[in-house]
Protein backbone atom coordinates (compact mmCIF):
# COMPACT_ATOMS: atom_id res chain seq x y z
CA UNK A 1 0.00 0.00 0.00
CA UNK A 2 0.94 3.47 -0.75
CA UNK A 3 0.06 7.22 1.04
CA UNK A 4 -0.91 9.75 -1.85
CA UNK A 5 0.31 13.02 -1.56
CA UNK A 6 -2.13 16.13 -0.88
CA UNK A 7 -1.76 19.09 -2.14
CA UNK A 8 -2.42 21.11 1.16
CA UNK A 9 -0.87 19.31 4.19
CA UNK A 10 -3.92 18.14 5.40
CA UNK A 11 -5.91 14.76 5.10
CA UNK A 12 -8.89 15.08 3.46
CA UNK A 13 -10.56 13.83 7.27
CA UNK A 14 -9.48 17.35 8.45
CA UNK A 15 -11.14 19.39 5.67
CA UNK A 16 -14.56 17.59 6.12
CA UNK A 17 -14.99 20.36 8.34
CA UNK A 18 -14.20 23.18 5.85
CA UNK A 19 -15.68 24.00 2.28
CA UNK A 20 -13.81 24.05 -0.99
CA UNK A 21 -12.15 27.87 -1.97
CA UNK A 22 -13.44 29.91 -4.31
CA UNK A 23 -10.70 31.40 -5.59
CA UNK A 24 -12.13 34.56 -8.16
CA UNK A 25 -11.92 37.81 -7.21
CA UNK A 26 -14.77 39.15 -5.38
CA UNK A 27 -17.19 35.99 -5.28
CA UNK A 28 -18.37 34.29 -2.92
CA UNK A 29 -19.27 30.72 -1.93
CA UNK A 30 -23.15 31.25 -2.84
CA UNK A 31 -26.50 29.22 -3.38
CA UNK A 32 -27.02 28.49 -7.04
CA UNK A 33 -29.34 30.90 -8.91
CA UNK A 34 -32.64 29.74 -11.07
CA UNK A 35 -31.93 29.35 -14.52
CA UNK A 36 -34.29 29.68 -17.36
CA UNK A 37 -32.77 27.11 -20.03
CA UNK A 38 -36.24 27.20 -22.55
CA UNK A 39 -34.25 29.42 -25.24
CA UNK A 40 -32.43 26.49 -25.98
CA UNK A 41 -34.73 24.24 -26.33
CA UNK A 42 -34.87 22.33 -29.43
CA UNK A 43 -37.00 19.39 -31.35
CA UNK A 44 -35.73 16.99 -33.96
CA UNK A 45 -37.00 14.11 -35.44
CA UNK A 46 -37.58 10.31 -34.03
CA UNK A 47 -37.31 7.18 -35.44
CA UNK A 48 -38.75 3.81 -34.49
CA UNK A 49 -37.28 0.87 -35.42
CA UNK A 50 -39.66 -2.05 -34.72
CA UNK A 51 -37.91 -5.20 -34.24
CA UNK A 52 -39.47 -8.66 -35.06
CA UNK A 53 -37.95 -10.41 -31.87
CA UNK A 54 -35.40 -9.40 -29.05
CA UNK A 55 -32.60 -10.33 -31.37
CA UNK A 56 -32.91 -8.84 -34.60
CA UNK A 57 -34.06 -6.13 -36.07
CA UNK A 58 -37.24 -5.81 -38.33
CA UNK A 59 -36.16 -5.42 -42.11
CA UNK A 60 -39.57 -3.68 -43.22
CA UNK A 61 -41.08 -1.66 -40.08
CA UNK A 62 -39.60 2.01 -40.13
CA UNK A 63 -41.96 4.66 -38.89
CA UNK A 64 -40.48 8.57 -38.83
CA UNK A 65 -41.74 11.85 -37.49
CA UNK A 66 -41.49 14.96 -35.17
CA UNK A 67 -41.65 15.41 -31.45
CA UNK A 68 -40.23 16.22 -28.20
CA UNK A 69 -37.15 14.34 -27.34
CA UNK A 70 -36.75 11.06 -25.51
CA UNK A 71 -37.85 11.25 -21.57
CA UNK A 72 -36.56 8.98 -19.23
CA UNK A 73 -37.84 8.69 -15.18
CA UNK A 74 -34.58 7.73 -13.20
CA UNK A 75 -33.19 9.76 -10.28
CA UNK A 76 -29.69 9.89 -8.70
CA UNK A 77 -28.27 8.96 -5.12
CA UNK A 78 -27.93 11.88 -2.89
CA UNK A 79 -25.65 11.30 0.61
CA UNK A 80 -27.77 10.33 3.31
CA UNK A 81 -27.54 12.11 6.62
CA UNK A 82 -24.54 12.88 8.13
CA UNK A 83 -22.33 12.03 5.10
CA UNK A 84 -21.44 13.84 2.50
CA UNK A 85 -20.70 13.36 -1.40
CA UNK A 86 -17.39 14.72 -3.37
CA UNK A 87 -16.59 14.20 -6.95
CA UNK A 88 -13.16 12.14 -8.04
CA UNK A 89 -11.70 12.87 -11.64
CA UNK A 90 -9.63 11.10 -12.93
CA UNK A 91 -5.92 13.10 -14.61
CA UNK A 92 -4.96 10.12 -16.58
CA UNK A 93 -1.79 12.19 -17.70
CA UNK A 94 -0.35 13.35 -14.40
CA UNK A 95 -1.63 9.77 -12.67
CA UNK A 96 -3.75 10.56 -9.92
CA UNK A 97 -7.32 11.66 -8.71
CA UNK A 98 -8.30 14.97 -8.04
CA UNK A 99 -11.00 15.21 -5.24
CA UNK A 100 -13.79 18.05 -5.64
CA UNK A 101 -16.74 19.80 -3.24
CA UNK A 102 -18.50 20.65 -6.55
CA UNK A 103 -21.40 22.11 -4.25
CA UNK A 104 -19.61 25.45 -3.78
CA UNK A 105 -20.55 27.95 -6.60
CA UNK A 106 -20.30 31.73 -7.06
CA UNK A 107 -22.44 34.15 -6.49
CA UNK A 108 -23.69 37.08 -9.16
CA UNK A 109 -22.52 36.00 -12.46
CA UNK A 110 -18.96 35.50 -12.33
CA UNK A 111 -17.84 31.62 -11.92
CA UNK A 112 -15.85 30.14 -9.54
CA UNK A 113 -12.41 28.51 -9.68
CA UNK A 114 -12.61 25.60 -7.25
CA UNK A 115 -9.34 24.78 -5.46
CA UNK A 116 -9.16 20.25 -4.96
CA UNK A 117 -9.51 19.02 -1.66
CA UNK A 118 -7.36 16.38 -2.32
CA UNK A 119 -4.74 15.38 -5.21
CA UNK A 120 -4.25 12.22 -4.95
CA UNK A 121 -1.08 9.94 -6.79
CA UNK A 122 -1.31 6.71 -8.54
CA UNK A 123 1.44 4.31 -9.83
CA UNK A 124 -0.70 4.14 -13.06
CA UNK A 125 -2.74 6.63 -15.29
CA UNK A 126 -6.45 5.94 -14.26
CA UNK A 127 -9.07 5.78 -16.86
CA UNK A 128 -12.14 4.75 -15.99
CA UNK A 129 -13.70 5.11 -12.51
CA UNK A 130 -16.58 4.16 -9.76
CA UNK A 131 -17.06 4.84 -6.19
CA UNK A 132 -18.46 3.09 -3.65
CA UNK A 133 -19.15 5.10 -0.04
CA UNK A 134 -15.62 6.61 0.38
CA UNK A 135 -13.65 4.32 -1.85
CA UNK A 136 -13.17 5.00 -5.64
CA UNK A 137 -11.68 1.86 -7.84
CA UNK A 138 -9.73 3.31 -10.92
CA UNK A 139 -8.68 1.07 -14.01
CA UNK A 140 -5.47 0.67 -15.67
CA UNK A 141 -5.88 -0.58 -18.69
CA UNK A 142 -2.48 -0.37 -20.32
CA UNK A 143 -1.16 -1.86 -17.02
CA UNK A 144 -3.27 -4.13 -16.47
CA UNK A 145 -4.24 -3.43 -13.15
CA UNK A 146 -6.66 -1.76 -11.13
CA UNK A 147 -6.32 1.04 -8.23
CA UNK A 148 -8.52 1.01 -4.81
CA UNK A 149 -8.24 4.19 -2.92
CA UNK A 150 -9.86 5.38 -0.02
CA UNK A 151 -10.08 9.06 0.09
CA UNK A 152 -10.59 9.20 4.04
CA UNK A 153 -7.64 6.81 4.79
CA UNK A 154 -5.56 7.80 2.08
CA UNK A 155 -4.50 3.79 1.16
CA UNK A 156 -3.89 3.11 -2.12
CA UNK A 157 -4.16 -0.67 -2.99
CA UNK A 158 -2.76 -1.70 -6.87
CA UNK A 159 -3.52 -5.09 -8.29
CA UNK A 160 -2.99 -7.19 -11.29
CA UNK A 161 -6.50 -7.87 -12.99
CA UNK A 162 -6.98 -9.27 -16.52
CA UNK A 163 -5.40 -8.08 -19.60
CA UNK A 164 -6.74 -4.78 -20.45
CA UNK A 165 -9.46 -3.84 -17.18
CA UNK A 166 -10.94 -0.86 -19.27
CA UNK A 167 -14.48 -0.20 -17.39
CA UNK A 168 -15.61 -1.02 -13.85
CA UNK A 169 -18.39 -0.91 -12.34
CA UNK A 170 -20.11 -2.20 -8.77
CA UNK A 171 -23.45 -4.09 -7.56
CA UNK A 172 -25.09 -2.91 -4.38
CA UNK A 173 -25.27 -5.41 -1.73
CA UNK A 174 -23.29 -7.57 -3.42
CA UNK A 175 -19.67 -6.28 -2.22
CA UNK A 176 -18.73 -7.40 -6.13
CA UNK A 177 -17.14 -5.39 -8.62
CA UNK A 178 -17.43 -5.81 -12.32
CA UNK A 179 -14.63 -5.07 -14.64
CA UNK A 180 -14.65 -5.44 -18.44
CA UNK A 181 -11.40 -7.02 -19.44
CA UNK A 182 -10.81 -5.38 -23.05
CA UNK A 183 -8.14 -7.57 -24.76
CA UNK A 184 -9.05 -10.67 -22.11
CA UNK A 185 -12.48 -10.57 -23.48
CA UNK A 186 -14.36 -11.39 -20.27
CA UNK A 187 -16.52 -9.84 -17.74
CA UNK A 188 -14.57 -10.35 -14.49
CA UNK A 189 -16.05 -10.41 -11.06
CA UNK A 190 -13.79 -8.98 -8.24
CA UNK A 191 -13.61 -8.82 -4.94
CA UNK A 192 -14.29 -5.40 -4.09
CA UNK A 193 -11.91 -5.45 -0.85
CA UNK A 194 -8.97 -8.09 -1.77
CA UNK A 195 -9.61 -7.34 -5.58
CA UNK A 196 -9.39 -11.06 -5.91
CA UNK A 197 -11.29 -12.36 -9.49
CA UNK A 198 -13.48 -14.47 -8.12
CA UNK A 199 -15.36 -15.26 -11.56
CA UNK A 200 -15.15 -14.46 -14.78
CA UNK A 201 -17.75 -14.70 -18.17
CA UNK A 202 -16.49 -15.23 -21.41
CA UNK A 203 -17.53 -13.06 -24.16
CA UNK A 204 -17.75 -13.07 -27.72
CA UNK A 205 -16.33 -9.16 -28.66
CA UNK A 206 -13.67 -7.27 -26.71
CA UNK A 207 -16.24 -5.37 -23.73
CA UNK A 208 -15.53 -1.36 -23.24
CA UNK A 209 -18.20 -0.26 -21.17
CA UNK A 210 -21.00 -1.91 -18.67
CA UNK A 211 -24.53 -0.75 -17.03
CA UNK A 212 -25.83 -2.91 -14.08
CA UNK A 213 -29.52 -2.79 -14.28
CA UNK A 214 -30.96 -5.38 -11.68
CA UNK A 215 -29.58 -8.65 -12.14
CA UNK A 216 -28.56 -8.01 -15.63
CA UNK A 217 -25.00 -6.57 -16.77
CA UNK A 218 -25.27 -4.77 -19.93
CA UNK A 219 -22.21 -4.12 -22.30
CA UNK A 220 -21.07 -2.44 -25.29
CA UNK A 221 -18.38 -4.32 -27.56
CA UNK A 222 -15.70 -2.98 -29.59
CA UNK A 223 -15.87 -3.25 -32.92
CA UNK A 224 -19.45 -5.37 -33.17
CA UNK A 225 -23.12 -3.59 -33.69
CA UNK A 226 -24.54 -5.82 -30.58
CA UNK A 227 -25.47 -5.05 -27.33
CA UNK A 228 -24.33 -7.83 -25.10
CA UNK A 229 -26.48 -8.78 -21.68
CA UNK A 230 -25.13 -10.90 -19.12
CA UNK A 231 -27.67 -12.79 -16.82
CA UNK A 232 -26.83 -15.46 -14.03
CA UNK A 233 -23.31 -16.32 -16.48
CA UNK A 234 -25.26 -16.79 -19.92
CA UNK A 235 -24.55 -14.06 -22.51
CA UNK A 236 -27.34 -12.71 -25.12
CA UNK A 237 -27.42 -10.73 -27.89
CA UNK A 238 -29.13 -7.68 -28.99
CA UNK A 239 -28.01 -7.05 -32.50
CA UNK A 240 -28.50 -2.79 -33.36
CA UNK A 241 -26.81 -1.97 -36.20
CA UNK A 242 -24.91 0.65 -34.71
CA UNK A 243 -21.46 0.13 -33.42
CA UNK A 244 -22.00 0.97 -29.53
CA UNK A 245 -19.08 2.82 -27.55
CA UNK A 246 -21.15 4.09 -24.72
CA UNK A 247 -24.05 3.51 -22.48
CA UNK A 248 -26.78 3.91 -19.59
CA UNK A 249 -29.69 2.27 -18.27
CA UNK A 250 -32.78 4.02 -17.40
CA UNK A 251 -34.95 3.57 -14.54
CA UNK A 252 -37.21 2.20 -17.32
CA UNK A 253 -35.05 -0.26 -18.34
CA UNK A 254 -34.19 1.34 -21.45
CA UNK A 255 -30.44 1.36 -22.89
CA UNK A 256 -29.14 4.39 -24.20
CA UNK A 257 -26.12 4.03 -26.12
CA UNK A 258 -23.59 6.14 -28.52
CA UNK A 259 -22.07 4.69 -31.85
CA UNK A 260 -17.75 5.15 -32.56
CA UNK A 261 -17.54 8.22 -34.47
CA UNK A 262 -21.39 9.00 -34.94
CA UNK A 263 -23.43 11.85 -34.51
CA UNK A 264 -26.10 8.41 -34.27
CA UNK A 265 -28.01 8.17 -29.66
CA UNK A 266 -29.93 5.49 -29.55
CA UNK A 267 -32.15 4.22 -27.14
CA UNK A 268 -32.89 0.20 -27.26
CA UNK A 269 -35.60 -1.27 -24.74
CA UNK A 270 -34.71 -5.04 -24.47
CA UNK A 271 -38.36 -5.43 -23.55
CA UNK A 272 -40.20 -4.70 -26.70
CA UNK A 273 -36.98 -4.76 -29.11
CA UNK A 274 -37.78 -1.69 -30.07
CA UNK A 275 -34.78 0.68 -31.28
CA UNK A 276 -35.35 4.40 -30.96
CA UNK A 277 -33.13 7.03 -32.46
CA UNK A 278 -33.05 10.28 -29.71
CA UNK A 279 -33.11 14.37 -31.39
CA UNK A 280 -30.42 15.24 -33.48
CA UNK A 281 -28.54 17.65 -31.60
CA UNK A 282 -24.91 16.03 -30.60
CA UNK A 283 -22.05 16.28 -33.23
CA UNK A 284 -20.29 13.23 -31.54
CA UNK A 285 -22.25 11.61 -28.33
CA UNK A 286 -19.76 9.88 -25.70
CA UNK A 287 -20.32 9.39 -22.48
CA UNK A 288 -23.91 9.47 -19.89
CA UNK A 289 -25.54 10.78 -16.84
CA UNK A 290 -28.83 10.60 -15.42
CA UNK A 291 -30.47 13.30 -13.34
CA UNK A 292 -32.98 13.15 -10.41
CA UNK A 293 -35.30 14.66 -12.76
CA UNK A 294 -34.86 11.91 -14.94
CA UNK A 295 -33.49 13.86 -18.28
CA UNK A 296 -30.68 12.14 -19.89
CA UNK A 297 -27.15 14.16 -20.38
CA UNK A 298 -23.99 13.07 -22.72
CA UNK A 299 -20.84 14.58 -23.48
CA UNK A 300 -20.77 15.39 -26.89
CA UNK A 301 -17.27 15.00 -27.54
CA UNK A 302 -16.74 16.55 -31.08
CA UNK A 303 -19.44 19.66 -29.75
CA UNK A 304 -17.15 20.97 -26.77
CA UNK A 305 -20.72 20.74 -25.07
CA UNK A 306 -23.14 18.53 -22.47
CA UNK A 307 -26.73 17.95 -24.32
CA UNK A 308 -29.41 17.04 -21.62
CA UNK A 309 -32.59 15.62 -23.43
CA UNK A 310 -36.02 15.38 -21.56
CA UNK A 311 -39.24 17.92 -21.46
CA UNK A 312 -36.40 20.39 -23.82
CA UNK A 313 -33.29 19.58 -24.90
CA UNK A 314 -30.29 21.59 -23.17
CA UNK A 315 -26.70 22.00 -24.98
CA UNK A 316 -24.34 23.32 -22.29
CA UNK A 317 -20.79 24.66 -23.69
CA UNK A 318 -17.99 23.09 -21.54
CA UNK A 319 -14.94 23.07 -23.66
CA UNK A 320 -13.03 20.91 -25.96
CA UNK A 321 -13.60 17.13 -25.99
CA UNK A 322 -15.46 16.39 -23.00
CA UNK A 323 -15.38 12.76 -21.19
CA UNK A 324 -17.23 11.27 -18.48
CA UNK A 325 -19.79 13.51 -16.30
CA UNK A 326 -21.81 12.40 -12.89
CA UNK A 327 -24.10 14.13 -10.86
CA UNK A 328 -23.07 15.31 -7.31
CA UNK A 329 -26.97 15.75 -5.89
CA UNK A 330 -27.87 18.48 -8.43
CA UNK A 331 -24.92 19.40 -10.22
CA UNK A 332 -23.27 17.58 -13.11
CA UNK A 333 -19.70 17.32 -13.21
CA UNK A 334 -17.76 17.10 -16.52
CA UNK A 335 -14.18 15.78 -16.80
CA UNK A 336 -13.29 18.13 -19.97
CA UNK A 337 -10.44 16.53 -21.54
CA UNK A 338 -9.33 19.43 -23.56
CA UNK A 339 -8.60 22.20 -21.02
CA UNK A 340 -7.57 20.30 -18.71
CA UNK A 341 -11.22 21.14 -16.36
CA UNK A 342 -13.91 19.60 -14.26
CA UNK A 343 -16.51 22.11 -15.35
CA UNK A 344 -19.26 22.01 -12.83
CA UNK A 345 -23.21 22.54 -14.29
CA UNK A 346 -26.13 23.33 -12.76
CA UNK A 347 -30.26 24.22 -13.89
CA UNK A 348 -28.29 24.05 -17.81
CA UNK A 349 -25.57 26.55 -16.54
CA UNK A 350 -21.63 26.27 -15.54
CA UNK A 351 -21.05 27.59 -12.17
CA UNK A 352 -17.58 27.13 -11.30
CA UNK A 353 -14.63 24.76 -12.79
CA UNK A 354 -12.10 23.39 -11.83
CA UNK A 355 -8.34 23.83 -13.16
CA UNK A 356 -6.44 20.45 -13.48
CA UNK A 357 -4.36 18.58 -16.11
CA UNK A 358 -4.92 18.16 -20.11
CA UNK A 359 -6.40 14.20 -20.41
CA UNK A 360 -8.82 13.83 -17.93
CA UNK A 361 -10.99 11.00 -18.02
CA UNK A 362 -13.31 9.39 -15.45
CA UNK A 363 -15.55 10.88 -13.06
CA UNK A 364 -17.24 9.28 -9.92
CA UNK A 365 -18.69 10.03 -6.61
CA UNK A 366 -17.44 9.03 -3.08
CA UNK A 367 -19.58 9.88 0.36
CA UNK A 368 -17.45 10.54 3.35
CA UNK A 369 -18.76 10.89 6.65
CA UNK A 370 -19.69 15.24 7.27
Amino acid sequence: MSKPKAIFPISLAALLFTVAACTSSGTSVASDPAVDTSANSTTGPVETVSRSDSTRPSETTIQTGTGTPVSVSTTTTEAPPGRIQYAVVAEERSRRLAIIDASATCSGNTECELIPLLSIELPEAPHNLVGVGSVVYATHPSAGSISRVDVTTGEVTTAKVGNEPHDVTYEPGSETLFVADEAGRRLLSLDSETLDVVDEVDLPGEPHVLAAAGEAMWITLVGRDELARVVDGGVELFSTGASPHSLIVDQAGSIWFSSWNSEVLNVFDPTTGTLVRAPAGVSQPHHFAVGRDGNVWVSDNGGGAIVGFGAQTVAVDVGPTPHHLSFVDNTLVVAVSGSGQAVMVRNGEVVARSQLTEGLHGVAIVEVPR
